[in-house]
């Protein structure tokens, strides 16, 4: 199992930062990383995320002293595509057809009754046109969260957010390239730690 890639998604971190039930096996899991056991990436997606409170990082440099502060700094990072007041600049790449193309696919899967554009998503529930609502905001990171996962060839997404394990959605991600996905502990479990 040594030096396969981890993405651990951003609900990961807000759990370490909040010393939830599962934060001793993602800590552990940063400790397999920090061995140079395995490499856990944190998508850079998560820096765009609403952080407790509500807030947004201003500039991903806020986004670095978090990881800093719950002790992730060590990790590697994944860009996402570049959106426009969601990615941040240096952050993020350019875009293109087949890029999207993934990205819609994962959407499809995991909001299938979601609006994949924002502009439709305005239209449906009639949203204030200058703030980008927080759902379909959580949304889009969720999706590009696993987006980055499939394009950089990673080999298990960590997540304790119910939606990634569903009967219905989970096979579907998988068999766009996720290859597996898991909770913390089923993912410690492997080390019998």
């Amino acid at each position: 199992m040594a030096e396969e890639k981890i993405t651990l998604d951003n609900n990961c971190l807000i759990s370490l930062e909040k010393g939830e039930r599962d934060s001793p096996e993602i800590r552990k899991i940063i400790d397999l990383h920090d061995s140079g056991v395995i490499k856990v990436f944190i998508t850079a997606i998560a820096a765009s995320e609403n952080q407790r409170g509500g807030k947004k990082h201003r500039k991903f440099e806020e986004f670095e002293q978090y990881l800093r502060k719950i002790g992730c700094d060590s990790c590697f990072s994944l860009n996402p595509i570049a959106y426009l007041d969601i990615a941040y600049l240096d952050h993020c790449i350019l875009s293109s057809s087949d890029l999207v193309d993934l990205e819609e696919q994962i959407h499809k899967i995991l909001f299938p009754k979601m609006p994949f554009q924002y502009a439709d998503f305005k239209k449906l529930y009639k949203t204030d046109p200058d703030v980008i609502h927080k759902k379909w905001l959580n949304a889009k990171c969720d999706v590009q969260a696993m987006w980055c996962h499939i394009h950089y060839n990673n080999d298990i997404f960590i997540t304790n957010d119910g939606n990634f394990h569903k009967v219905s959605k989970k096979p579907g991600i998988i068999g766009l390239g996720a290859k597996e996905i898991d909770r913390p502990k089923e993912f410690i479990r492997r080390f019998n730690l």
